[in-house]
């Protein structure tokens, strides 16, 4: 492992004395259900979650939330801007106490193109998240909803930690309507198919 993989990205560039690093960068401690961003906005920072977790995702044309990642301590997530005329409609709300920290785009994507170590966290970081996507849709195409939903249940029953260093697992925190987007199903098919596995 890199040694920024070992102290994380802030230790790191402090470490380094990387100019500019309290200027732009900032840690937030955020209540549960604080929007971060949501469409139509066009650039945002980039956000690591240090405790807590978020969900990602996008609003339907009548403004119905429709989640389609949960992302905890130790992710980022943000727009890179690495497509720039792909609109980017994503939305980001905390599902706990959260805390994280925020970086200025221009700053880490200067730091992506000339510092290896940190170009190859975000690199990493990057294929990870590919992975999650690319495993949740094998997993739609693949299994049956309830299958899908036993699945996701099993998942996501993982301790995370709070900013207010409650632990929790992360299948209790989230609701019934975002297991049933993540999954392709129903909230209702959600409910009847945990309530029968009691």
């Amino acid at each position: 492992m890199s040694k920024v993989g070992e102290i994380g990205l802030y230790n790191y560039l402090v470490a380094k004395n990387i100019p500019g690093i309290k200027e732009k960068s900032a840690f937030h401690t955020l209540r549960k259900g604080t929007w971060l961003y949501g469409a139509p906005q066009r650039f945002t920072d980039i956000y690591e979650i240090i405790s807590g977790a978020v969900k990602l995702g996008r609003l339907s044309p009548k403004g119905k939330e429709c989640v389609y990642e949960i992302v905890t301590p130790g992710e980022f997530f943000g727009n890179l801007a690495f497509l720039p005329d792909a609109p980017f409609n994503e939305f980001s709300k905390t599902l706990t106490a959260t805390e994280i920290r925020s970086y200025d785009l221009n700053f880490l994507k200067h730091l992506m193109t000339h510092d290896p170590e940190v170009a190859e966290l975000f690199y990493g970081k990057i294929v990870e998240r590919w992975n999650k996507t690319e495993s949740l849709l094998f997993y739609i195409r693949s299994y049956e909803p309830r299958k899908r939903i036993e699945m996701l249940q099993e998942a996501m029953h993982k301790k995370i930690m709070t900013a207010v260093n409650r632990e929790v697992f992360l299948d209790k925190i989230i609701s019934l309507q975002d297991m049933a987007d993540l999954t392709a199903t129903t909230r209702q098919l959600v409910a009847d198919t945990l309530h029968s596995e009691l």
